[in-house]
């Protein structure tokens, strides 16, 4: 992988045209450009918007995408990200927290914070800053003393702001540097980062103007903060440029840890104290160039953040300017009064002044603004859109049901190769049963408390379906564990093969088939995939007796280390612009142990429509994927034909038939051997006949039908399906 020093970002800084500060990352044009080469088009504009505005599919597919970044660039599996959810704003060591905002404007620079956070936890030692708690380095207490000795009350700190201030601005540096050159695919992040909280024209036109030229340790840490932008001017304060040399960021790769970077802050502090006078630190920071003290108003009590900014982090547009922003118009509206003639109102000059006044005012409001924006990055103090407790535990249980949407539909080709169009929508593809997807109530009437379930068939005296299916299961496992068996298969007095010890002696007597054969056979791995009809049809008894199938033929695939088992159910999610196709595999032999997972079966329920080849097509690249080098088999348990619908599209009628049957012949000739059953109560009806017949064109002569109140047909072609002879 290419590497880059800092040296040639710096050079490529000063030769970036334009106002804006840049930082040398190449510019895509668009907000998301970096991430567009792998999200989806609709990745930020869903068509599933649920009924409070939050796509919580979306919003778990962007924090998974951000959660991929972050493991990358700390190396570590553990490092959760969050939403932000009231009172996080920053890393604290051990997870990342990101803004609920998502739109286009907001993902690439959302991904370089989450990048710039997790570079954090990978390579900041958070610990470090507590060794310089008084009294414990005697680098800091020759400071503190100078300190105290002009009257500093030791006791209001356990360490100096200003220290901690320097140590953010080069610690980011560092370690944003490693980042970049270890990993230049991130850095068009990063660009969209910097643009966003760095590349400010304001900034841009206050070095031009040489403002910030006062000797306070405000001026000299907005210059430091602004080391990288080509407009810097290094003569502007005394020993600025001594500091430039001394914290060198076009070699800021030599700092090796926290640690290195404190002392280097250290003597950065020192340096500046030396020109601005070690008094009193409020009067060091808060003198202007005219010797006068800051307003009391505007001062956030000495934590480093600048006189004009309040405590709460908001700036006073009138009073407590800041005289280090050299800005005129605060003070001509503080001193104009009475200069009107009397009664004869303004003139032409006294309005172009003011409209002036008033434009300074603004350009001063908005260079005060930008400082801010970069000491809010420096301080972790970045405002990040907030999500209420309960939207961010459903975005949560979508994550780790590994949620998201898979477009489905468009045209299929009929049995006469005839085009039949179809229109698009998405499906939703769930993964696995999580306690926060069942506390969430995502998934609507498919999914209830698993417990509560079992324990009403208890009261109301019905059949335990799921442990009948354990019972039946255990019986087949016991059948198909000669599965497991290696053969060996070894015949004697061949013409050819290898020479038999044994049958030497007989070459005496005439007998030249002294030759034996070994023959290994050896179990090839298997893979069931069981799709149940989770439609609102298919509820009551014959819900019962698809998932007492599904269950049974799971149990005996535990019971066989060659064969997994996968079990899905297809329904349909939500309704009318928020509904969707729904495709969720509750179980994966691969992923879970079956006895952590057969309790949770109580709790999947029967509901909705019937998009049976829109499911499929969601899935079918893992159900080809998972097929390769298996005999695979793909077990469908359903009780009439497809039909769904919603604003996006009609799925019903021939078209759907052709379009599950495209589905089907797509596994056949991937090798995956396809099993239809059809599950009826009424075997007389007229509907039961059409039903049939369209049952077979979507899954051809290999479909059966089964009495649900008997399985024994079920047990006996599964024999003969696994059984080896």
């Amino acid at each position: 992988m290419a590497r880059f020093s800092t040296k040639s970002l710096v050079k490529k800084y000063d030769k970036w045209s334009g106002s804006s500060y840049k930082t040398g990352y190449k510019s895509y044009g668009s907000s998301y450009g970096n991430s567009s080469f792998w999200m989806d088009d609709d990745f930020l504009d869903s068509d599933h918007k649920q009924a409070n505005k939050i796509d919580f599919v979306k919003m778990a597919g962007y924090k998974r995408a951000i959660g991929n970044f972050v493991r990358i660039v700390t190396g570590k599996d553990n490092i959760p990200v969050l939403f932000s959810a009231g009172n996080q704003s920053y890393t604290d060591g051990t997870s990342v927290v990101i803004s609920s905002k998502l739109d286009e404007k907001e993902f690439d620079s959302t991904v370089g914070l989450a990048l710039h956070e997790g570079s954090h936890i990978a390579l900041t030692n958070f610990k470090t800053m507590e060794r310089f708690r008084l009294g414990n380095s005697p680098e800091l207490q020759v400071i503190v003393d100078k300190h105290h000795a002009a009257g500093y009350d030791k006791g209001q700190w356990l360490i100096i702001p200003q220290v901690k201030e320097l140590v953010n601005i080069i610690e980011d540096r560092r370690i944003d540097h490693f980042v970049y050159t270890s990993a230049p695919g991130y850095q068009g992040y990063y660009q969209a980062l910097y643009d966003k909280y760095f590349n400010a024209k304001e900034i841009d036109n206050a070095l031009k103007a040489g403002k910030f030229n006062n000797l306070t340790f405000e001026d000299y840490v907005f210059h430091i903060c602004n080391f990288a932008n080509p407009n810097r001017t290094l003569d502007i304060l005394p020993g600025l440029r001594d500091i430039w040399n001394k914290i060198a960021i076009n070699q800021i790769g030599r700092l090796k840890n926290t640690d290195q970077v404190l002392e280097l802050s250290l003597e950065v502090y020192g340096m500046i104290m030396d020109q601005i006078g070690w008094g009193d630190v409020a009067q060091a920071k808060g003198k202007g160039a005219e010797g006068e003290d800051e307003d009391e108003k505007g001062s956030n009590g000495g934590d480093g953040n600048g006189a004009d900014i309040n405590e709460d982090g908001t700036n006073d547009e009138m009073g407590g300017a800041d005289p280090n922003l050299d800005m005129a118009g605060g003070q001509a509206s503080s001193s104009g009064d009475g200069q009107a003639s009397e009664g004869e109102g303004e003139d032409k000059t006294d309005v172009k002044d003011a409209k002036q006044t008033a434009k300074e005012r603004q350009e001063e409001k908005k260079l005060r603004d930008a400082i801010q924006k970069q000491k809010d990055f420096l301080n972790g103090n970045i405002k990040k859109k907030k999500m209420s407790k309960g939207d961010a535990e459903k975005i949560n249980a979508a994550a780790e049901s590994n949620m998201e949407y898979a477009p489905v539909g468009g045209d299929v080709q009929n049995d006469t190769q005839n085009t039949m169009r179809g229109n698009t929508t998405n499906c939703m593809v769930v993964k696995g049963i999580t306690k926060s997807l069942i506390d969430s109530n995502l998934l609507g009437g498919h999914l209830s408390d698993p417990t509560y379930c079992k324990d009403s068939l208890t009261k109301w005296g019905r059949p335990d379906y799921i442990q009948e299916g354990i019972v039946l299961g255990t019986m087949l496992g016991k059948r198909l564990k000669t599965r497991d068996e290696d053969r060996t298969i070894k015949t004697t007095r061949m013409e050819t093969g290898r020479i038999d010890r044994r049958l030497i002696a007989e070459l005496g007597f005439g007998n030249d088939r002294v030759f034996s054969q070994t023959i290994h056979n050896t179990v090839t791995p298997s893979l069931i995939h069981i799709s149940v009809d989770a439609s609102g049809s298919m509820g009551g008894t014959k819900w019962q007796a698809a998932m007492k199938t599904a269950v049974a033929i799971a149990k005996a695939a535990s019971m066989v280390s060659s064969l997994d088992c996968v079990i899905s159910v297809r329904g349909s999610y939500g309704w009318g612009n928020t509904g969707a196709p729904l495709m969720w595999v509750i179980y994966d032999s691969r992923k879970e142990k079956f006895e952590s997972a057969k309790h949770k079966f109580y709790g999947v329920q029967a509901s909705g429509s019937t998009p049976e080849g829109l499911c499929y097509q969601a899935v079918m690249k893992d159900i080809v994927g998972s097929a390769n080098g298996k005999d695979a088999y793909l077990i469908n348990i359903c009780d009439g034909e497809p039909g769904y619908s919603d604003s996006n599209l009609s799925y019903g009628g021939e078209y759907a038939i052709q379009h599950t049957k495209a589905q089907v012949d797509k596994m056949r000739k991937a090798g995956i051997k396809v099993l239809g059953y059809f599950v009826c109560e009424d075997s007389n009806s007229s509907w039961l006949a059409r039903s049939k017949d369209q049952f077979r064109k979507m899954y051809g002569n290999e479909s059966e039908f089964i009495d649900i109140n008997s399985l024994t047909q079920l047990s006996n072609s599964l024999n003969k399906l696994f059984v080896r002879k």
